[in-house]
């Protein structure tokens, strides 16, 4: 049987959603010949029987914790709980104390094992001193059964508080024989329920009204499609202003809803919008995005910048002609003469001039100018890849490799075409000595070179042909 008519495929892909790409389904079709010896069967369709029927349970089961990861931890993703307690509770509760809202609904999608769910409970019990008085709902939903069993029983071992403080551990768990039981009160902050993110393509009525919902590397097991049927269902279970978060590598997902994307620091968290807003992503046309920002503040003059090099100017074709001028030096490597011209001609407050200057200090060692020329786009483009590019280059200069690398891993997330972050983050982990995170990031750099947008590479790669990184990277 070929395995595209495999009847067990069809039902992870069609009951399940799962995604399988070559090495999984491969993954997929060995266990299986293993579990159907194991079970004295010969045919699929026998061993589809099997785990659809009531005795095939603990089978199916089974086959489904083989293909989700189970393994995490307790404050998972610092980052986020840290936006949570620092940003989002208080935005959140300060919005409901105006209209007398004592409710706090929140869901954990994807909870797994449970520490996800608990550690929103220690969190709200740290943030929000009333929280007794609140009416707070912690719902926490799994697909695999066994793991939603572990949850309930809110018992850890030491492995599960590797990101957790000591003092949590003895303020909000009971220590027995070298295990950690979670105590009554948040145990009982949390309702724990089995849950198909795909069951008849609609949420229970119940799953809405959420002031946040966690679904974090959920929806990386999913296919593109059924993963944007569930945050279409996610968007719909929001308050308006709710909060989602999600993986690292799933946030491209949001970008057909009216979710506007939030930086705190080192996380990024997407808020549902009352009206529709323009994209942010690459394809974003920079010009009218400035537009749109109202009489934002002109850039003003700065220390150790020796002349203001943008200013509002009256004529976009000028400009474009000046800045077109001003990158063909630079690429050619006549750096002082692209920046004469930049100073000359006093550039428009765009995206692309703001970088192209950021780089010029880079190139020229003045990395306190180039500070302030990424601080002032940051400004204005926060949530822009470019822009985080630039600061992740000023921090590998720095030698700050490891803000180096977070800036890189924004600028992906942002745009995972994006071929600069991934060059990048093979050349910091060459130096590093990590070859395998090394040869993955020239990998997905070499993948994403020939899609890539040519400005951008022309501008981040200083004018070198795509032919020739594709044979450096081909080379190492």
């Amino acid at each position: 049987m070929k395995q595209a008519d495999s009847p067990i495929l069809s039902f992870f892909q069609n009951n399940l959603g799962f995604h399988f790409d070559k090495d999984k389904k491969n993954r997929l079709f060995s266990l299986l010949a293993s579990r159907m010896k194991k079970n004295g069967l010969t045919r699929e369709k026998e061993y589809l029987e099997l785990i659809c029927s009531q005795a095939g349970k603990k089978e199916r089961q089974f086959m489904i914790a083989a293909f989700t990861v189970g393994e995490t931890y307790f404050f998972r993703n610092t980052y986020h709980w840290e936006a949570l307690k620092k940003s989002i509770l208080p935005q959140i509760l300060k919005r409901k104390m105006q209209h007398d809202d004592k409710s706090l609904r929140i869901w954990s999608a994807g909870c797994s094992s449970g520490e996800e769910s608990y550690t929103i409970a220690i969190v709200l019990s740290e943030t929000i001193t009333y929280y007794q008085n609140l009416n707070i709902e912690i719902l926490a939903t799994d697909l695999n059964e066994a793991s939603l069993h572990h949850a309930k029983k809110g018992i850890y071992t030491e492995n599960a508080f590797r990101e957790t403080p000591d003092d949590y551990k003895e303020k909000y768990f009971i220590k027995n024989k070298g295990k950690y039981r979670i105590r009554k009160q948040f145990h009982e902050m949390i309702t724990f329920e089995q849950l198909n993110l795909i069951h008849n393509n609609r949420f229970p009525k119940h799953y809405s009204c959420f002031d946040i919902i966690f679904c974090r590397n959920v929806l990386m097991y999913f296919s593109p499609e059924i993963a944007k049927r569930i945050v279409q269902e996610m968007f719909n279970a929001l308050n308006d202003d709710g909060y989602l978060f999600v993986g690292h590598s799933e946030g491209p997902i949001t970008k057909d809803f009216n979710l506007k994307p939030l930086s705190f620091n080192n996380a990024i968290v997407y808020q549902k919008q009352r009206e529709p807003k323009a994209s942010f992503r690459s394809e974003i046309n920079y010009k009218k995005h400035f537009q749109q920002e109202k009489k934002v503040q002109q850039y003003r003059r700065v220390k150790n910048v020796k002349k203001e090099i943008l200013k509002d100017h009256s004529s976009n074709q000028i400009v474009k002609n000046y800045f077109d001028e001003a990158l063909h030096l630079y690429t050619i490597g006549k750096i002082d003469n692209a920046q004469q011209m930049l100073n000359k001609h006093h550039e428009n407050q765009t995206l692309s001039s703001l970088l192209l200057v950021g780089l010029i200090y880079i190139h020229q060692k003045n990395l306190d100018a180039a500070l302030i020329v990424y601080k002032e786009a940051k400004l204005i483009y926060d949530l822009t890849p470019e822009t985080h590019m630039l600061g992740a280059m000023i921090h590998e200069e720095k030698n700050n490799l490891s803000e180096a690398i977070n800036g890189c891993h924004r600028a992906i997330f942002l745009d995972q075409d994006f071929f600069y972050p991934h060059f990048r983050l093979g050349e910091m982990y060459r130096k590093l000595g990590d070859s395998e995170k090394m040869q993955k990031s020239f990998n997905n750099a070499l993948k994403t070179l020939h899609v890539d947008r040519s400005d951008r590479l022309k501008l981040f790669c200083a004018g070198y042909s795509k032919a020739f990184l594709a044979d450096y990277l081909k080379s190492i």
